[in-house]
């Protein structure tokens, strides 16, 4: 805005009254700062301190941390700024502490208030009120006393003063945020009084721009005395803030577009150095394409595992059925031995009974041959009466014999003969007798009933004679006797005795005559031995020898006789038993036969038994070796053990075979993975997957991460394609960029030389003491001028890289121009812009000098470049009322005071200074 245009101004913003409570040393100060003014009084008393204050209500801040960036506290004696804490407790020593200043604006006039918050470290609080300080005076000083100057007020905190200030006002804002802060103190809604009511300096536009541009001049408006390259920051700032559009700040962040190089390069580098190493990848996909299709073994051998279990289980049950089968075989085929055995030992002894009853029936037969020749001889004479004559004869002839060896004993025998023979005449006159009564012979009186079994008794019973008929009351007698025995198949039974049959027969009386009569005659030949022996000594050897034979002779046909009656009987029974014993003999030989039929077929059973057996059990040993086999492999593939199959192998086709084929299996995977992890690892090693926890470094990686990895160096070289046209793309973007950069290096060097040509205008006619010309020159740094000088001999359009030589020139100019300290490598204004120089020429002069001018007038050069700066920040038609800060007036020249107020007036300014005295 022109002069002319601020005097006719309505929307006039001015700063009227300063107040320290507590605070820069000060118990209470008060100054109007709406006039030139200077304060007057001796060294370190403050008044610097005073002048500064105002930073503190310019600038958006709410704390001292970094405050020799945000305010820029200066110690003059020591040539350093001040610390963080030493600027806060300079101005904030205790909770009494409060700053205020009064400002007017179109709104009204209010008061801004700083205090001390012990919310954080270092930090103060804000209050804003819509009233004169007249209103606040007696909340901060007691002006009543009697030396007229008046006391603190008693208890002051904020805490009261905050309750005072919302009485006093609606419109009391407590405000501390930084942010909230900006929208306030530069607010230009001059419309709206509610948006503008606690302006102060009115931006022309709010941006961060334009905020860091006023901070910079309002340090300025400070620091008159600033050095060049204080101005050329601020010249830098306001270049940045004056372009049209926050986008076209010149912010070059080299760092970033080297970066930016290197990563493509890397990529490029990253890319050439995958696609070397396809027929790599190549290789491992085949092996795991192989592997993916091995894997089934896995589930395979779980399957195989699991039906070896269910094998083993079903081959244990059917080992114990076969084994019990066998067993049961076996036995029944021992016992079938045994009852063989058994019935040939039985078939033995009715063998051996047969031979027996052979012997005895042909014993019985001789016997019985013997026993007949020799009855038929005595006739119809019973076998006891035959065995009374044999044994009369034994006797007889033993007495002979005695007779023959002893002649006392020849003595005895002759009279035993002459006995004998008186007996042998009475028997056979009682043969005669008997012969003559025949007819009257029980059997024949008796019926055969009652005769048979008195003739079993003794067949004698029957020939016996009574001589005449019987009487009734005998033959009763005998017939009732008769009835007591009992009739069995043999014969009789008496009680417990039983009695044989006996045939009826007749007596021979013809035959016992002719025996009688040879007895008769036989001891008259025996008394005739003997009488002769003893005359004819020679003989009688030669007749002992034979009466010896012929004892012997008896003695044996007594033998014959007494087993005579036993030998029908001995016969019979032998032959029965032989009968019976044969009978039992073919049974126990039938039986023999059906038993040895059933050992054949039991041995039949028994081997195929045992051969079921043999099997089962041999494949038991099998099933066990295979069992064995699978912990093997799985000792050897500890994964295997946790790997589950959806279902058991049938156990029909769990064989050796099978698991060979799956050990083939199992160790072409084995192999595979071995293949694969080789050129995983080796992917790792050349830098193209990463294994950030040495997953594949591992003995036996899990599958997943082997998998995982594949799938990521799949995806890898799939989208080679893809990842090329990508870079492309980004080459291309980062060229476009290196593009924009050249223009942005060309566009912001040309944009600082119409800044320059800008300004140079405006001074056009200023005239400030003796000088009537005024030029600014803003120097820029050489290497910058070199880089853009660069980067317009570069092609930036194509998707090829740039070259490295433009990128090691560019690494050049950021050693040179930032050096080798570290930090960041952002080109900006600020860093370009070097400083700032004037020639002037005075009105004797031709031309413009170079040469410095002296520190007053210095400062009204600056002064006046300042006002040119802020007019390009402010909002457009408004008129200020704002302390100009010039610390040490005595610095300038007295003869030059006229003309620098009434600069000031015209500009805005009120000279606000200070001065040892």
């Amino acid at each position: 805005m022109s002069d002319s245009q601020a005097g006719a101004s309505t929307f006039t913003f001015g700063i009227r009254r300063l107040v320290l409570v507590d605070s820069a040393g000060f118990c209470y100060v008060e100054i109007p700062v709406d006039n030139h003014g200077l304060i007057l009084g001796p060294g370190n008393l403050g008044k610097s301190s005073l002048l500064n204050s105002l930073r503190l209500f310019l600038l958006p801040e709410n704390n001292f941390k970094n405050s020799r960036k945000k305010f820029a506290f200066r110690n003059a004696s020591a040539g350093s700024f001040y610390t963080n804490e030493e600027s806060y407790q300079h101005y904030f020593p205790s909770q009494f502490s409060f700053l205020i200043m009064e400002a007017e604006n179109p709104a009204g006039t209010h008061c801004q208030i700083l205090y001390r918050d012990n919310a954080s470290q270092l930090s103060y609080g804000r209050a804003f009120v819509p009233v004169g300080y007249d209103q606040l005076r007696p909340l901060f000083w007691n002006g009543d006393g009697e030396d007229g100057i008046g006391q603190a007020v008693p208890e002051l905190s904020f805490s009261r003063l905050s309750e005072a200030l919302k009485k006093l006002s609606k419109d009391t804002r407590l405000v501390n945020d930084p942010t909230k802060l900006k929208s306030m103190l530069y607010s230009s809604e001059l419309m709206n009084a509610d948006a503008v009511r606690y302006s102060v300096l009115p931006l022309g536009e709010s941006d961060e721009r334009r905020v860091q541009s006023l901070r910079t001049l309002i340090l300025l408006l400070f620091e008159m005395k600033a050095d060049d390259q204080a101005m050329a920051n601020a010249v830098a700032s306001i270049i940045e803030a004056d372009k049209k559009f926050a986008d076209d700040a010149f912010d070059f962040n080299i760092d970033d577009f080297l970066n930016r190089h290197d990563q493509l390069k890397q990529q490029q580098s990253q890319l050439n150095r995958i696609e070397k190493e396809r027929p790599r990848f190549e290789k491992l996909n085949r092996d795991y394409q192989a592997y993916q299709t091995l894997l089934r073994s896995q589930h395979e051998f779980a399957a195989f595992r699991d039906g070896v279990t269910n094998a083993l289980a079903d081959i244990a049950a059917k080992r114990r059925v076969a084994l019990e089968a066998y067993n049961e075989q076996n036995d029944t085929l021992r016992h079938v031995l045994q009852t063989l055995k058994k019935l040939e030992q039985e078939s033995g002894g009715l063998k051996g009974e047969i031979r027996s009853a052979d012997r005895r029936i042909k014993q019985a037969e001789q016997n019985q041959k013997d026993g007949e020749l020799l009855v038929s001889q005595y006739g119809e004479m019973t076998l006891q009466e035959i065995a009374d004559i044999q044994t009369e004869e034994l006797e007889s002839k033993k007495g002979h014999l005695a007779a023959l060896k002893s002649a006392a004993q020849a003595e005895i025998r002759l009279e035993q003969i002459q006995r004998k023979k008186q007996e042998l005449e009475r028997q056979l006159e009682s043969l005669k007798d008997r012969e003559s009564k025949q007819q009257w012979q029980l059997q024949n009186q008796l019926d055969e009933a009652t005769a048979a079994p008195l003739r079993a008794v003794d067949p004698r019973l029957m020939l016996a004679s009574p001589g005449q008929d019987l009487d009734a009351a005998s033959k009763a007698a005998i017939e009732a006797f008769a009835r007591l025995f009992v009739p069995n198949d043999r014969g009789f039974d008496w009680f417990d005795a039983e009695y044989q049959s006996q045939p009826a027969r007749h007596t021979n009386f013809a035959e016992q005559r002719h025996h009688l009569e040879g007895e008769l005659n036989g001891l008259e030949r025996e008394r005739s031995e003997l009488a002769d022996t003893a005359n004819h000594e020679h003989d009688r050897p030669r007749l002992i020898e034979r009466t010896e034979k012929e004892i012997r002779a008896i003695e044996k046909d007594l033998e014959t006789l007494q087993r005579y009656p036993a030998a029908a009987t001995t016969l019979k029974d032998a032959t029965e038993e032989k009968q019976a014993a044969e009978e039992q003999l073919a049974k126990l030989e039938e039986q023999a036969r059906l038993e040895q039929e059933k050992q054949d077929a039991v041995q039949q059973k028994a081997a195929k038994a045992k051969a079921e057996k043999d099997r089962i059990e041999e494949r038991e040993r099998e099933l066990a070796g295979l069992n064995k086999s699978v912990n093997t492999v799985e000792h050897r593939f500890p994964h295997l053990k946790t790997v589950e199959a959806e279902q058991p192998l049938g156990i029909e086709r769990v064989s050796v075979a099978a698991f060979d084929d799956l050990q083939t299996q199992l160790d072409d995977l084995e192999e595979r993975r071995r293949n694969i992890l080789d050129h995983l690892r080796q992917f790792v090693y050349l830098g193209i997957h990463e294994d950030p926890d040495g997953e594949l470094q591992k003995d036996s990686p899990a599958t997943a991460t082997i998998r995982d990895t594949f799938k990521s160096l799949s995806d890898l070289f799939a989208g080679m394609a893809e990842r090329w046209r990508v870079l492309e793309e980004q080459v291309a973007i980062h060229n476009e960029t290196v593009a924009s950069y050249r223009q942005a290096l060309k566009s912001n060097h040309e944009h600082i030389a119409r800044f320059e040509a800008q300004l140079n205008r405006e001074l056009d006619g200023v005239r400030i003491n003796d000088l009537v010309e005024i030029r600014v020159d803003i120097h820029t740094d050489p290497k910058f001028r070199n880089l853009v000088e660069e980067a317009n001999n570069i092609d930036p359009y194509g998707n090829q890289l740039q070259s490295d030589a433009f990128y090691d020139r560019l690494r050049v100019f950021v050693a040179d121009f930032f050096g080798e300290h570290g930090g960041s490598k952002r080109l900006t204004m600020d860093k370009v812009i070097t400083g700032i120089s004037y020639r002037t020429r005075k009105e004797s002069a031709a031309t413009l000098d170079k040469k410095g001018q002296s520190t007053s007038t210095t400062a009204l050069i600056n002064l006046e470049l300042v006002y040119r700066l802020l007019k390009r920040v402010l909002y457009p038609g408004v008129t200020l009322s704002f302390p100009m800060v010039l610390d040490e007036l005595a610095s300038v020249d007295i003869s030059q005071m006229p003309s620098l107020l009434e600069r000031l007036r015209k500009q805005g300014f009120n000279l606000f200074s200070a001065a040892t005295h």
